[in-house]
C-alpha cells in the first residue's frame, strides 16, 4: 500500500511539472508576437510634419531653387569648359564638391522625378558633369517680375500619399513694387492681382519631398 502512494505521489509531481513547462511556453511565445495594433501602426511613408515644419522644408527648397534658376553660385574663372558650344564654369560651392553631391543635396528637398524632369533634365542646359564628376554651370542667370510683392499660404491639404500647398501670389499693376515682400493676405488685396500657385510634396526614401516646384517671381 505504501509503495503504490508513493507511485501514486510521483505520478502527480510529474504531470505537474509537465503542466508548468508549458504555461512557461505559451507566455513567451504571447509576449514576443506582435499586437494586431502595433502591426497596423507600421508605415512605409514618412510621417506628415506639422505647419511649421512644412513652411521650414518650403523654405529651404525656395532658397535652393532660388539659386539653381535666379541668382546663380559662385564659379571658377579658371576652371572652365567648352561644352556643344557653350561655356561652362565650375561650381565652387563647398556643398557640391561633384555632380553626385550636387544630386544628394538637392534630393532633401526634391523627388528624384522633379530633378530628372526639371532642374537637371536633358533639355536643361543649366549645369553638365565635368573633369572628375565636377559640377560645372553657366554664367548668367534669368530675371524676376519686379511686379511682384508677396504671397500667402493656404492650410495643407494632408492625405496619406502626398501633401499640396497652395499659394496666392500678389503683384502690382503698371508700377514696380518697391515695398518690402510679405507673406500673408495683406489688408488691401485688391490692389493687386494675383496668382495661385500648387506645390505637391510626396513621400519618397521615408521624407516629404516636393515633386512640383516654381517661384513667384
Amino acid at each position: 500500500m505504501k509503495r503504490k502512494l508513493m507511485l501514486l505521489f510521483a505520478c502527480i509531481l510529474t504531470a505537474s511539472m509537465l503542466f508548468g513547462c508549458g504555461n512557461t511556453s505559451n507566455e513567451t511565445t504571447t509576449e514576443n508576437t506582435p499586437t494586431q495594433e502595433q502591426t497596423e501602426g507600421t508605415s512605409s511613408n514618412a510621417q506628415a510634419p506639422s505647419t511649421e515644419e512644412l513652411m521650414t522644408l518650403y523654405q529651404n527648397a525656395h532658397d535652393l531653387y532660388q539659386q539653381i534658376v535666379l541668382t546663380g553660385f559662385e564659379l571658377s574663372t579658371t576652371d572652365v569648359i567648352d561644352e556643344n558650344g557653350l561655356t561652362y564654369y565650375r561650381v565652387l560651392d563647398e556643398r557640391f564638391q561633384d555632380m553626385p553631391a550636387f544630386r544628394t543635396y538637392l534630393n532633401q528637398y526634391f523627388t528624384n522625378a522633379f530633378i530628372d524632369s526639371d532642374i537637371l533634365a536633358e533639355d536643361n542646359v543649366r549645369f553638365t558633369e565635368g573633369k572628375g564628376g565636377g559640377l560645372y554651370a553657366l554664367d548668367g542667370s534669368r530675371g524676376s517680375n519686379i511686379y511682384y510683392a508677396g504671397y500667402a499660404m493656404a492650410e495643407p491639404v494632408v492625405s496619406e500619399d502626398s501633401i499640396t500647398l497652395t499659394a496666392t501670389a500678389y503683384y502690382t499693376e503698371g508700377e514696380a513694387y518697391s515695398g518690402e515682400t510679405f507673406r500673408e493676405a495683406p489688408a488691401d488685396a485688391d490692389a493687386y492681382t494675383t496668382r495661385e500657385y500648387t506645390f505637391t510634396l510626396v513621400s519618397e526614401d521615408g521624407q516629404w519631398k516636393f515633386d512640383t516646384f516654381d517661384l513667384f517671381y
